[in-house]
Order: structure tokens, then sequence, then C-alpha cells
């Protein structure tokens, strides 16, 4: 069987359009407005580019096809440069069917398929489409949906066909403001900064100038009010951006399949094998731990979505409440469910851990005392410094249960990673000669993923770290 050569929808030519404006245009703005006087004699010229970029994304349109044979998607591009690709279809391991503000106006979709190639050497997006003509595609991979029931609870709840149990995850609204409540950050901080960075060439320095100057004015109790307000806004933006990016949250399991559904403004339907899955990973904020509750990511082989914001892996489910966590992951992947509970390292290797680094700060603060007379007060923070190491050592720890392998470690959030020992890549330990006179040592796995992921548990004891090594290699053998 092979189907007829198709284009991408005529739309994607402005899509390509407002994308090279954005990307090409935008960031060098700053500089036109910073040349305004001599803006007439640039004008023709300024005009010139949109035309220029409108006529080679229609080219590129015009020059893009692609179709679907018994074993093979083929995608033919490129305007100057022609390229073919040949993808096994046995080879495409998830499909992501995504849409914004502008392709809703349309009707549209963005279709994107990832390959069992590392990295994003074997996506494929096809940026404007139909969809009806995405279904098609999605069917003809062999990664259709089937219709399934509407359900508002995060109970499971099996389909009537036997032979294909279905089981759905809803995100409720009220699961949804508790997950943006603890999951959210001010990481848009870093988008401000960035901003600013760019703001500040524009501009003038007497602006500045006299911002500092009324700002040093005021009292320090009215400086640290505005600060807070400023630290609240971000969280608050970054709380509204979390509910975007989570609204509407489904996760489907069926057929050995992952269906996930999420978004708002921009929607995201994601599909992904359940057999490319390396690692269980559970992420508890600082918010999530006090109430008891968990974000599940999974680790996959193959290619992942390379602007995939959670460090490239798959956001499972946002909101778990821990208690419910062995069960949940029973219904989803059985094959990682267990017990969780794990051997912390021992007493000598928290007061290790702690000791290293909190020397390093007792000499910096002695140093910066003696030079500065306010750096007596840095003193009252290292009690609450080490306490945190010492919390953070505390929680550290590993078990190798049958072939079922689990790790705990905490630094500003705790992170449990859950994996098989079929699925590790490499195994190490590693010992400094202080930890040799001490009993002590680093363990270091490996896993098989998107990219190279490491955990690493320290000042394990000795004892521990060779168990585990002969275990793994009585494992890796029997494998």
């Amino acid at each position: 069987m092979k189907s007829e050569k198709k284009h991408l929808h005529i739309v994607s030519v402005l899509t390509e359009f407002i994308a090279t404006l954005r990307n090409v245009i935008l960031p060098a703005g700053l500089g036109f407005i910073a040349g305004l006087r001599h803006f007439s004699d640039y004008l023709g010229y300024i005009l010139l580019i949109p035309l220029v970029l409108a006529v080679f994304d229609f080219l590129k349109w015009l020059r893009l096809t692609y179709e679907i044979t018994d074993e093979h998607f083929h995608l033919q591009s490129g305007v100057l440069v022609r390229n073919d690709r040949y993808i096994r279809i046995n080879r495409i391991q998830s499909v992501q069917i995504r849409t914004n503000i502008l392709l809703r106006l349309f009707g549209l979709v963005q279709l994107k398929l990832d390959t069992a190639d590392p990295a994003s050497r074997g996506d494929i997006t096809l940026s404007v489409l139909t969809k009806k003509e995405a279904g098609r595609i999605q069917r003809a991979i062999g990664h259709g949906k089937e219709q399934l029931p509407a359900e508002d609870s995060l109970e499971a709840v099996p389909a009537e066909q036997p032979a294909a149990p279905i089981k759905r995850f809803v995100l409720s609204g009220k699961d949804l403001w508790m997950a943006a409540l603890t999951s959210s950050n001010i990481g848009i901080i870093g988008v401000l900064l960035a901003l600013f960075s760019q703001v500040d060439d524009v501009i003038p320095d007497s602006f500045w100038g006299s911002s500092v100057d009324y700002f040093s004015h005021l009292p320090i109790t009215l400086l640290v009010f505005l600060v807070a307000a400023l630290v609240l806004l971000l969280w608050l933006i970054s709380l509204f951006v979390t509910m975007l990016r989570w609204g509407g949250f489904r996760l489907t399991v069926t057929g050995g399949q992952w269906f996930i559904h999420k978004g708002i403004l921009q929607t995201k339907d994601e599909t992904y094998k359940t057999n490319r899955v390396q690692a269980i990973r559970i992420r508890q904020q600082l918010l999530q731990q006090l109430f008891g509750y968990c974000t599940v990511y999974a680790e996959l082989s193959g290619s992942v979505d390379g602007e995939n914001r959670d460090e490239g892996s798959v956001l499972v489910y946002p909101f778990v409440c821990i208690k419910q966590l062995p069960d949940f992951l029973e219904e989803i992947i059985p094959r990682f469910a267990g017990q969780m509970d794990v051997r912390r390292i021992p007493l000598r290797g928290i007061l290790y851990g702690t000791a290293r680094p909190l020397l390093f700060l007792t000499v910096a603060a002695g140093i910066l005392t003696w030079f500065f007379s306010w750096g007596k007060w840095l003193w009252l923070i290292l009690p609450p410094i080490a306490g945190w190491i010492y919390s953070c050592y505390y929680s550290r720890g590993c078990r190798l249960r049958n072939n079922r392998f689990v790790l705990t470690g905490r630094f500003l959030s705790k992170s449990t990673v859950i994996t098989l020992t079929r699925h590790l890549q490499t195994f190490s330990r590693k010992r400094s000669p202080l930890q040799r006179q001490i009993g002590l040592g680093n363990f270091r796995v490996m896993i098989r993923s998107s990219a190279p992921r490491a955990y690493r548990v320290n000042q394990m004891a000795s004892e521990d770290t060779e168990s585990l090594m002969n275990r793994l290699r009585n494992h890796s053998v029997n494998d």
C-alpha cells in the first residue's frame, strides 16, 4: 500500500512566515529602534525583507511532500538542497499532536513523530495539518486512538472490551489548583531578566540613574515590601502559566500505550509506548512534600521532544497523592510498581557529606568577617544551611530488590527514581582515600534514555556499594 504524495496545509506558509519574523526580525528590532534617525534611508530594504521571506516560505511549502508506504514514512523537503528521509514505521515510538491559538482559528494541528533515534535527530514535524489528516497519519502508523468515555476523576475506569482494557485518569479542577499551587515556581524571572538585558539598550541611562537615586532614598522596610510584592507577583504569574500548561490534563492507558492530553491555550496530544519507559521519576517540590503529593515523570529511550521543559523527561501525571502512588503505578505501568523504601546512607556518611561544604562556608565566612564589617552577619545563616545539607543527605539512599532498583535524593525537591536492572547502561563506584579510611563510597548508575542520564548516591557504606556491584554484575550476566 502506498499513499499519494501530500503537501502540508497552505496555512503553513503563514505560520512559517510568522515564525521567521519572530526568530529573525524581532531580535534585530532593537537595533532598528536604536537607528531610527536613519529609518528613511533603509525603508525600501526593510520592506523588501518580508517579501523575500514570504516567497521563500512558499517555496518551502511547495517542495515539502510526504507519503506513507507499507513500511516507511517518506518525507521530501528542501528548496536549494533536496532532502529525502525514509523512516521505518516500526521505528516511530511516539506521536504528538499540538495546536495553538493561531492554528485553532483555522481548525488545524501540528503533528510530530518521535523515533527510536537518540536526541532529536529522528524527529519529523509536520507543522500544519487538518485534524482529519493528522488522525489518518496516526492510524496509518499504528498509533490511533479509540473514542473513550468521559470521566472526571482520578479513578481508573476499565472499558467494557476485555481484549483492550482502557484506564483513564483526569486531573480535576481542584487537583489542577493544588498542582499549580504546589508546583509553580518563579522561573519566569529568567525570562524577565533576558528581556531586561535587551531593553537596557533602548532605555536611556538617565532613566536608570534617576530610578536608582529614587530607590536609594526609600526606607528599608518599604524596599523589603516591594521586593516581597515582586516575588509574589512573579509567583502568581508562574501559577497562571502552570494552570495553562496543565489544564485539561488527561492520561489514558490502553494497549501498551499512554495517551496524554494537556494544555488550554496550546493543547498537546502525545502518544508513548510503555515498552520504551526506562525509569519512573517521582519528584516532590517543597510544598508537595509538606502536603504529601508528587509529580510523576518517565524517562524514555529514543527521541523525546526537544522542546520539553522537564529536562527531556515525559510528564506522566502532575499531581498524585504519595499514598496512592503504588496503586497508580500498578495501573499505568505494573513492572515498575512495588515498595518505595530504600536503605539510607549511614550516619557517618551524612556527617561527612555535611562537613565538606560546611567547612568551605565556614572558611569563607571567616575571611569575609576579617575584611568586611558586614561579614559577621554570615555566621547567622550557617546553622540553617548546615541543617538543610544534613536533611538532604539524610534523604539519600537506594535499594535493589529482585530486578527493581530504587534511588532517592533531595536538594530543593525530593526525587525518587525507579528502574529495572536490564535498563541500566553502566554502574560504578568511586572512593577517595579519606572515604576508604571511614568506610564510605559513591555509587553511580546510568540508564538508557533519550539523553545520557546518571543517578548517584554519595557517602554510602563501603559494604553496601560492594554488595550492589556484585548483585548488579550477576543480574547483567543473567539478563
